[in-house]
């Protein structure tokens, strides 16, 4: 009487469980950035755009004085122009004020500093 074997499927199984886990994290690092995929169109314009020819922001301005009377707001001379401002943003104490440039970047500027080139 001849006996015939059935193949261990368990352990093939086993075999290709292993190898599919062995390979899963090669996987993974092939695939492909997704980069720009949630930017809008104006902002993937600006990424491609190359660093030289983004606009550079401007300096701040030049703090020329501060007149605060006691009954009314205060007023910033900014680059020789008189403008009006709030207490908030006026610190006598150290002769400083908060002024926001044009480009929304906000500066504390001292009275009588020169100006400072422009930061990003």
């Amino acid at each position: 009487m001849r006996t015939y074997s059935t193949p261990d499927y368990r352990s093939a199984l086993a075999q290709c469980a292993l190898l599919v886990l062995l390979l899963a994290p090669w996987q993974a690092s092939q695939a492909e950035p997704l980069g720009r995929l949630f930017f809008t169109p104006a902002e993937r314009a600006a990424i491609d755009r190359p660093a030289s020819r983004r606009a550079q922001p401007a300096p701040p301005p030049r703090l020329d004085g501060i007149v605060s009377p006691r009954s009314a707001a205060p007023t910033l001379f900014l680059d020789g122009q008189a403008h009006p401002a709030t207490a908030q943003q006026v610190h006598l104490g150290d002769s400083t004020a908060d002024v926001r440039s044009p480009d929304g970047r906000l500066h504390r500027l001292r009275v009588g500093d020169p100006p400072r080139a422009a930061t990003p």
